[in-house]
């Protein structure tokens, strides 16, 4: 996962006195922080009196950045192999072993991010209650830099927790992108400022509008869902398996339809192919998460279109501007 700094106390003085790279704005839970207020897609599941966000599979699609990891290393043994094998047969220890962790870097850090991740990583706000309840991830793996890790799920006091914005630089020789994400801290107690564990919204394209959106749910009553808004159906996950049936269904009219785009995608279908067996190892690996019953009772059932059709005091979607006068 992205690092970020977690130690020592969450206090405005004390997080600005320190240096901190990609800290660019603590959020202030009775101030706005925006003019506007957005979920961004990243809204999953609409409760009685919770919202989900970042809800879904993690895994369903997963395993990217081993497969090229993967398929990159195949393809620098397969020209350089020889002078890394030359090295080993010379002697050369240390230039054959930093040789070789350089070849499979990418694949060992995909392996190590992608393999035994946890298969979701909801967060839910819980204002009925004043409850966070999102995923923890243990830093330590049972075999070393690989393996699975503990995985729980934990709760807290939405008065203990304190919302950064952090921005992370990414890209190539070429571009530079900063990616926004939503750092949450929570504190030890009212009265101590500790760190004492932390949860991530990341890639967050208007970090702001999104902050204000769990603002305004969590401190003003804001309804979930603007006017004629409907809630998402949650229902079961996106499986790559399940997709490929599909393809296989719908196969002579995507060649009727769009025949250049079947016309690529079958170029790279050896390419695929690695991507779709490192991808079984993502999901096989992936480690469930199990909701203790108080937060699942806590939480209800998901609200449907027809609950927020039938919800006539507001309280799910925003009445439409043209009532309001």
């Amino acid at each position: 996962m992205i690092g970020f700094n977690t130690s020592g106390i969450s206090t405005d003085d004390a997080r600005q006195e320190i240096l901190i790279s990609g800290l660019l704005q603590r959020f202030d839970k009775r101030l706005p922080s925006s003019g506007q207020a957005g979920h961004q897609a990243r809204l999953s599941g609409v409760y009685r009196n919770a919202i989900e966000l970042n809800g879904g599979s993690l895994v369903a699609a997963g395993g990217y950045v081993s497969t090229i990891g993967l398929l990159g290393a195949l393809v620098t043994i397969r020209f350089f192999g020889h002078g890394v094998y030359r090295n080993l047969i010379d002697g050369a220890y240390v230039f054959f072993v930093l040789n070789v962790l350089t070849i499979w870097s990418l694949f060992l850090v995909g392996v190590y991010f992608e393999m035994f991740s946890p298969s979701e990583q909801p967060i839910y706000f819980d204002r009925a209650r004043r409850k966070v309840c999102y995923v923890h991830q243990g830093r330590r793996k049972r075999f070393f830099l690989f393996g699975p890790s503990t995985v729980e799920a934990r709760m807290a006091d939405w008065s203990l927790v304190d919302c950064e914005l952090h921005a992370k630089l990414g890209g190539s020789t070429t571009s530079v992108r900063r990616t926004c994400h939503l750092l949450f801290l929570v504190r030890a107690s009212e009265t101590d400022p500790t760190i004492v564990d932390w949860f991530v919204l990341p890639q967050v394209e208007f970090p702001g509008a999104m902050w204000e959106y769990i603002r305004g749910y969590m401190e003003a009553d804001m309804p979930p869902l603007i006017a004629n808004e409907a809630p998402p159906i949650k229902g079961k996950g996106f499986d790559m398996i399940e997709a490929l049936r599909q393809r296989r269904k719908d196969y002579w009219r995507d060649w009727k339809e769009f025949p250049w785009t079947q016309l690529w995608q079958h170029l790279v279908l050896p390419l695929f192919a690695v991507f779709l067996i490192v991808n079984r190892f993502v999901v096989w690996t992936a480690q469930t998460v199990s909701w203790p019953r108080e937060i699942t009772e806590a939480l209800g059932a998901p609200m449907t279109p027809a609950d927020v059709e039938a919800d006539t005091t507001n309280e799910l979607r925003a009445r439409p501007k043209s009532s309001e006068s």
